[in-house]
């Protein structure tokens, strides 16, 4: 007999959820789909001469062409998207280690439990100005969240990731200079510190430094050209309003699967849709497991399921 325990289900894409996922890209699409509307409508109504119309042999080169070029540009995406969301597990990793190292370097007393405190502190603050300085947007519970935790390490609201982590220098070089913890600690505390800064190098990297805009207008051209052929091919040469509907679809998937790489090569979008990453969801964990009934009021925000991940 299999029980189920309590520490949460793998998060999974419901087939109910299909829809959403749909309703989401649709609605991102929706100029492209007003374009294609328009076109389509403008070669169903003969207003495109039958003179553009290529041979067979020409819109075949130009589907593989396209279908290359997206299946590229959509490869890098994935790759950027994964490469942010391992930077992102760096991070929760480090910040696990963070508190472990804390606690097995820092003294059992007094001071060493209120030092192991605001460290731990300052370690979640990092996680969530990272948050918010990718997205440059954040929910109003957790930006309180953020200000009680400044707050508790008598930061002002307005400190930056890159002042959050010099403080954590600071700090750790005072820890030393006051004998709380030995020159082996904080070797092992500044490498897990380092850890982080480059995890943050690198998301900062993917967010500030997207796929060439050059490459991504000769994409978009060229699926629109290789679409207006094949709807002028399905009408002109087959016939019938049924095969302008066949060319009609045919085109949108085609559209569909390049906008699909546009919107997953930012996988720091504001709108936390499924385009993007769980970075609340990641940072609630990572609160939950450095805090522990601190961060409980926010939990709420906190999805497992895929298609709606904040």
């Amino acid at each position: 007999m299999i029980e189920s325990g309590n520490y949460g289900d793998p998060p999974r894409t419901r087939r109910k959820d299909y829809a959403h996922v749909l309703l989401q890209l649709l609605s991102r699409m929706r100029y492209d789909l007003l374009l294609l509307l328009l076109v389509t409508g403008l070669v169903m109504g003969g207003l495109i001469p039958r003179g553009w119309v290529e041979s067979d042999e020409i819109v075949r080169i130009l589907g593989i062409a396209v279908s290359i070029f997206i299946g590229f540009r959509n490869t890098q995406a994935i790759s950027r998207w994964w490469e942010a969301r391992k930077l992102w597990g760096t991070m929760v990793n480090q910040s696990r280690n963070w508190a472990d190292s804390l606690a097995a370097y820092l003294p059992v007393s007094p001071e060493g439990r209120r030092w192991t405190t605001r460290l731990v502190r300052l370690q979640v603050a990092i996680v969530w100005q990272l948050n918010f300085q990718l997205r440059n947007s954040w929910h109003r519970d957790l930006r309180s969240l953020q200000t009680e935790l400044l707050q508790a390490l008598r930061l002002p609201n307005s400190t930056n990731l890159r002042q959050l982590g010099r403080q954590r220098g600071l700090w750790l070089q005072h820890l030393h200079a006051e004998g709380l913890i030995d020159g082996w600690g904080r070797h092992q505390l500044v490498e897990v510190g380092n850890a982080c800064t480059d995890a943050i190098g690198g998301l900062e990297r993917i967010r500030n430094t997207p796929l060439p805009a050059s490459y991504d207008v000769f994409v978009r051209i060229i699926n629109w050209v290789f679409g207006i052929q094949l709807l002028l091919s399905f009408h002109y040469q087959d016939g019938g309003r049924f095969s302008s509907f066949n060319g009609f679809m045919i085109m949108l998937c085609f559209l569909m699967a390049e906008r699909i790489g546009a919107y997953v090569e930012g996988p720091f979008d504001a709108d936390g849709s499924s385009f993007s990453l769980p970075l609340n969801s990641i940072c609630l964990t990572i609160s939950r497991d450095l805090l522990g009934s601190e961060a409980d009021h926010v939990l709420h925000l906190q999805s497992q399921d895929p298609v709606r991940w904040t």
